[in-house]
């Protein structure tokens, strides 16, 4: 690392704030495929021409958007991820980053007390923070092809029930469902949570082949016989004791031979590589009682307490961030 990588991370929340701003202010929905200026962006969005107009042109200046005499364009790349009207719009996950800004904020706090910042609550203290929270999710897979590439990594065509723990917005129950016609799902989550999924599932038309129920893994018995389940992104958000619980009760609704898939950010033994997982520990540290990102040997060592055998890890490809780690309940 130089000088420059060094200020460039000392400095990065200047460019997030930009981004966030412009995808609140709906900067890129304004602007759209046929171009915009400044005043007229500014009188769309109701704010200072001047103050709108330096705005644009620091968008510019990071890349998304192009600048032409004094006419401001969509790039490829903004166009795709930034605006409301695309299927891979990636403007929830930026708002619901932009919505941590006072977590972050009281990052030393944190440290020194090692409690978080926010109630730990999974977002569920308050409808409107659900509903950021779940959608953000659901843009996040949508826009980086996560559910697209987990589906092709995965073969359920001999499995007949799927469970899928803490599944957010249902997206990938959704797919694999669509991608393997003898699956049903069954989708385990939150109540608040469950109100939100149930959009995405009328949506997606596989109503009949869904199924929401509503509980909480920490306290709550998962009833139903499985040959597969999905835990995409729920390791990290608890402590090592409540994860080797949570193995053994999965363990127990698996049919023999049947399969657990673990989808998260997996850290070699230094706890420090790949490094989105280990600075995505600071965000647990801030929203989490106990949570933090994993190692395989520390997730191996819950799987085997637990009864599974056959454990393994397949790492994703890029832009995913991520690794899966499959074993199986002996027959």
């Amino acid at each position: 690392m130089d000088f420059s990588e060094l200020s460039r991370l000392a400095s990065g929340h200047a460019e997030a704030r930009i981004v966030q701003t412009a995808v609140s202010l709906g900067v890129f929905d304004i602007i759209g495929s046929r171009g915009s200026e400044a005043a007229a962006v500014a009188a769309s969005i109701k704010a200072d021409p001047r103050a709108t107009e330096l705005l644009l042109n620091a968008l510019v200046a990071l890349g998304l958007i192009k600048k032409e005499n004094s006419r401001f364009s969509l790039t490829d790349l903004s166009a795709a991820y930034l605006t409301r009207s695309s299927p891979k719009f990636f403007g929830e996950m930026i708002l619901f980053d932009a919505s941590l800004w006072d977590c972050w904020k009281d990052l030393e706090t944190a440290i020194r007390s090692g409690s978080p910042a926010r109630a730990p609550d999974m977002y569920q203290g308050d409808p409107t923070a659900t509903d950021r929270f779940i959608r953000a999710m659901h843009s996040l897979v949508q826009a980086r092809g996560d559910a697209e590439i987990l589906i092709e990594k995965l073969d359920l065509g001999k499995a007949r029930d799927l469970l899928d723990v803490g599944s957010g917005p249902g997206t990938y129950p959704i797919h694999l469902c669509k991608k393997f016609p003898g699956l049903r799902a069954t989708i385990f989550d939150l109540p608040g949570t469950l109100r939100i999924t149930e959009r995405f599932v009328a949506e997606s038309g596989l109503k009949d082949r869904i199924t929401l129920l509503s509980g909480d893994y920490r306290r709550d018995p998962i009833p139903g016989r499985y040959q597969a389940v999905l835990l995409s992104n729920i390791i990290h958000g608890e402590g090592s004791e409540e994860n080797s619980r949570l193995m053994a009760k999965l363990y127990r609704c698996l049919d023999p031979g049947g399969k657990v898939v673990i989808k998260d950010h997996i850290l070699d033994d230094s706890l420090t590589h790949p490094p989105v997982g280990a600075i995505f520990s600071m965000l647990m540290l801030l929203t989490t009682e106990h949570g933090r990102c994993y190692s395989f040997n520390e997730v191996r060592s819950w799987l085997e307490a637990a009864g599974f055998r056959q454990i393994s890890r397949i790492p994703l490809p890029y832009p995913l961030t991520s690794s899966l780690v499959i074993a199986e309940k002996g027959r």
